[in-house]
């Protein structure tokens, strides 16, 4: 059971890597549209229509390959060919299997490349031995997956599309359900799964002015189709504007001594919420505290959802920046302004007094948690002080000596990686891993799952598990020898 959990976080973490690629064809649709350039648009439509899944298989490749050079170009290899091959047996030119598609490809490529490494040919065909192998081996996968795709095509491309009308077929209750179980799924970290499988895979429409078929709610917007947008409206009410009550009612609900700390951690919180949809940050500062207020929030974001599609809101993406770009496509988007305010101010006033009336253990009602060998740090904390080891990595963060000794050292750490705000481990002892002071170093939760740890470090979390991972190749280089935190600054 561990074991599949592993799995299905780190294909969660990967299959985030494409996500970052999406928002540059979207601006490139938005900007053409808007300023009348045709090969802006069109290219943007051809990158998110026939390209994104080759990104899904190369993120495959980057998430379970440590992003090494040749498993990439393997995924690349094995998606290519078999979009060749299922187009002449398919017969159709236009043959599209999304993003499943892609990650079909790229866990076999991985998994022919892992095969490849152990390799070694005779002498003389040693050019191909080892890694090498690895793009032929997917390559002739690429050629089985295509075949075998192209058969099965027209009786797939119908039960997506059949999928899709019974998804809308289900009007309210289906954004309702599917609102609510986004949020459910957070401390996971497998809501991903499901939102692209929404965005890039569900509901069909033909295209009237190339005849092609695109799949996916957020891809369908983009395009033009009139009837998308609809299930993703709601979520801009729950990633920008709830977070934004929920931080404000943690912050004046906050212990006196602790409400400055508490307003620097809540400010970058909501500027990530909003900026990147993001809302790790803030959510994770209540949601294991208190399961009330986790399991309102759940209902608050499955009530937004039912509520755009009720009101006939079509919008695209997750952030308001990709609202402000894609506000050429909008149907009735000017709610969001006066709904954003009033779902604000019923998070605000609905996590204010359940704080109050229940003083659950969130962010800012519990004791300053004192940092080892961060001399003074218990003082500062009890004045208000933000702790001198609390502050997110970076050139003024904490060393990531610091953050490994809270992970148990280097010897407990059996694999790490990061998607897009969370450091993934597989650890050897969870026990010697300290909540606390990885909490102090501004993470903003741990999820816990046997030897699964997840550290949720916000936007940055890359950028450390990088550092991180220097690290552990030094310990490595000096056998292991002790990591010992250095001074450090306090958080922001």
């Amino acid at each position: 059971m561990r074991e599949k959990a592993a799995f299905f976080q780190r294909a969660s973490a990967s299959l985030m890597v494409p996500l970052t690629f999406v928002p540059l064809p979207a601006v490139l649709v938005a900007l053409g549209t808007v300023l009348g350039i045709g090969p802006l648009e069109s290219a943007g439509l051809e990158l998110l229509r026939v390209w994104l899944p080759l990104f899904f298989a190369m993120g495959i490749a980057v998430g379970f390959a440590q992003a090494e050079g040749m498993a990439v170009l393997s995924a690349a290899a094995g998606y290519l060919t078999m979009m060749a091959v299922a187009e002449g047996v398919a017969g159709d030119p236009a043959v599209n299997f999304g993003a499943l598609g892609g990650v079909a490809v790229g866990a076999a490529a991985v998994w022919l490349y892992r095969y490849a490494a152990k390799v070694r040919l005779p002498e003389f065909l040693a050019l191909f031995s080892g890694r090498r192998l690895g793009p032929i081996l997917a390559a002739l996968a690429g050629v089985v997956l295509g075949w075998g795709f192209g058969l099965v095509w027209p009786g797939f491309h119908r039960a997506v599309v059949l999928l899709g009308e019974w998804i809308y077929a289900a009007g309210g209750a289906g954004a309702f359900v599917y609102g609510g179980i986004i949020r459910m799924l957070i401390p996971t970290g497998l809501h991903h799964l499901l939102m692209q499988l929404m965005d890039y895979q569900m509901g069909a429409w033909t295209d009237p002015a190339t005849g092609q078929v695109v799949m996916g709610e957020y891809i369908r917007f983009l395009h033009g189709d009139p009837s998308a947008g609809r299930l993703l409206s709601g979520f801009f009410l729950t990633l920008a504007f709830g977070p934004l009550g929920a931080a404000l009612a943690m912050v004046h609900e906050a212990r006196p001594e602790q409400r400055r700390r508490v307003s620097g951690m809540m400010l970058t919180g909501v500027l990530t919420a909003m900026v990147l949809g993001i809302t790790e940050p803030i959510e994770f500062a209540f949601i294991f505290a208190s399961p009330l207020l986790f399991g309102i929030h759940v209902l608050f974001s499955a009530a937004a959802s039912l509520l755009g599609y009720v009101l006939d809101i079509h919008l695209g993406g997750y952030a308001l920046p990709l609202a402000v770009v894609n506000w050429h496509r909008q149907q009735n988007g000017w709610l969001l302004l006066p709904l954003g305010a009033a779902w604000t101010a019923l998070y605000y006033v609905t996590f204010r007094l359940i704080i109050r009336w229940r003083r659950p253990p969130v962010l800012g009602q519990t004791d300053a948690v004192p940092v080892a060998g961060a001399g003074g740090s218990d003082a500062r904390a009890a004045a208000g002080e933000p702790s001198e080891a609390a502050r997110p990595a970076g050139a003024a963060g904490p060393s990531a000596a610091a953050i490994l000794d809270a992970l148990g050292g280097p010897a407990n750490v059996r694999s790490l990686t990061a998607c897009m705000t969370r450091l993934r481990l597989e650890v050897n002892d969870p026990a010697a891993v300290d909540d606390a002071a990885l909490r102090a170093f501004c993470a903003a939760g741990v999820v816990r799952s046997g030897s699964s740890v997840q550290v949720v470090m916000g936007a940055r979390a890359g950028d450390i598990e990088q550092a991180l991972q220097a690290e552990l190749a030094k310990a490595a280089g000096q056998g292991g020898a002790g990591q010992t935190a250095g001074r450090q600054e306090p958080c922001r």
